[in-house]
């Protein structure tokens, strides 16, 4: 439930993903072509002119040298239309990389025609770690992007770093230190290091991965994760008996399904869920529509129709479509434009979230656990995470510990109060989170 508020807001894409099957693919990326890289955000707009619009463009990046100007409306990629939210997702996730790309613009009522190259997504880099691009292949045959860094000059198997990662369609590649993403800057932190080997596997159709992730369901989902843990053992330079599983938002709840019975040396988990996915969904939006400014009369009316909604959706399965057509005032509470998707995945996704008991999940870890949660993380509640460490600690007591993160939101960015967090003001990156993080996995190591 990673930025939900930025979900919200509409689509909004730095990079496209994977090149086609014909693009040239490097020997060692794992049998995955490297994506293009646009290098602008563009969300999708449905005015007089459709298409996606250019909210902004990086210096040097390929948007800029093609000519691209912000407030320009994208209509077409290579002759093909954008026409809607999720077409326009997937033709710039399709740009090819090394590839000429024409794009079709409207620029104030001004038809535009621009042509240029468009380049590979740039890759991480790191002083002290080697980058290694790979792949695995999810339950339905899908080649998902895996990348894992290993610290230079160090022999020896070292322990390792799992990442189970947060629900919304972004990539977990972060090639630069300059992006103001926690969660990334924190991944980049734990990656340039000599002590640990760090693992992260994207989604279907985010980032270089095949699929599409508007349609992948969560078990298929849970089958990358599981894949790549399974992967670990392949590497030589990993100690299959120090596996640490990081998770962060949705992975902070499902973190101890991805090792399937496997033992682990410990888990971090940080803003994750532990109740029904029911609950988490009324307690989420009690506090959304609390911190749009609602009286609590207000908020209250919404609940019991957010309340019947959400029993039909998830208690009772049912299709939201068939829902909003048996029952068209219930449309008001649901947060997406169309009914076969939400937060970018498709209801199936969150059906079967409901069907998983985390907590008996949790009640059979007896490995030590931090469970981490920010004080203005307003999307995932902290009485969760308070009883993940609960559950732990009834097995191996003194095992866990909840540790409450000051100043800090959802997926560590510091925010000054409740309602910057959820209007997404962050305020500058406090690196010091990195260092506590190492020192609990020295800790345990």
């Amino acid at each position: 439930m990673r930025r939900l508020s930025c979900v919200l807001a509409g689509l909004a894409l730095l990079a496209g993903g994977f090149a086609p099957a014909w693009a040239q693919v490097a020997e060692n990326d794992g049998g995955l072509p490297r994506r293009g890289w646009l290098g602008a955000a563009v969300q999708f707009t449905a005015g007089p002119v459709a298409g996606g619009k250019v909210v902004s463009i990086l210096d040097g990046s390929a948007a800029q040298k093609l000519g691209l100007h912000v407030g320009d409306i994208v209509t077409a990629i290579d002759g093909r239309r954008l026409d809607s939210a999720r077409n326009a997702a997937e033709m710039v996730r399709l740009l090819p990389a090394e590839r000429a790309a024409t794009f079709a613009v409207d620029r104030g009522g001004q038809a535009l025609t621009l042509r240029g190259l468009v380049p590979e997504a740039p890759r991480e880099t790191y002083a002290n770690a080697d980058v290694i691009y790979t792949s695995v292949t999810d339950a339905k045959g899908e080649k998902l992007r895996m990348i894992v860094t290993r610290p230079k000059g160090v022999t020896g198997r070292l322990p390792v770093i799992l990442v189970a990662t947060w629900l919304s369609e972004d990539s977990v590649e972060a090639p630069t230190a300059a992006t103001r993403d926690g969660s990334k800057l924190v991944l980049r932190g734990l990656a340039d290091t000599r002590d640990y080997v760090l693992v992260r596997v994207d989604k279907p159709g985010v980032g270089d991965s095949e699929g599409v992730c508007a349609e992948t369901d969560f078990a298929t989902e849970l089958s990358g994760c599981r894949a790549a843990f399974r992967r670990l053992g392949d590497f030589d330079f990993i100690d299959p008996e120090r596996i640490f599983i990081f998770g962060l938002s949705n992975g902070g709840g499902y973190a101890p399904l991805v090792a399937d019975g496997a033992p682990v040396r410990g888990f971090i988990v940080e803003g994750g869920w532990c109740k029904t996915w029911y609950e988490h969904m009324l307690e989420i939006e009690r506090r959304r529509f609390t911190l749009m400014g609602w009286t609590p009369a207000e908020v209250s009316r919404a609940m019991s129709g957010v309340a019947e909604l959400y029993t039909d959706y998830l208690i009772h399965g049912r299709a939201p479509a068939d829902i909003f057509a048996a029952k068209p005032a219930l449309r008001e509470f649901w947060t997406d434009d169309t009914p076969d998707v939400q937060y970018g995945r498709p209801p199936a996704f969150y059906q079967q979230l409901q069907k998983l008991n985390l907590a008996a999940a949790w009640s059979q870890v007896r490995a030590p656990t931090l469970a981490l949660h920010g004080e203005f993380d307003w999307i995932m509640s902290r009485a969760d995470m308070e009883l993940i460490a609960e559950l732990v600690n009834r097995n191996s007591p003194g095992a866990a510990e909840f540790r409450a993160l000051p100043g800090r939101g959802h997926d560590f960015p510091n925010f000054a109060n409740m309602a910057e967090a959820f209007n997404w003001s962050a305020a500058p990156f406090d690196g010091s989170i990195i260092p506590q993080l190492k020192a609990w996995l020295a800790q345990h190591r």
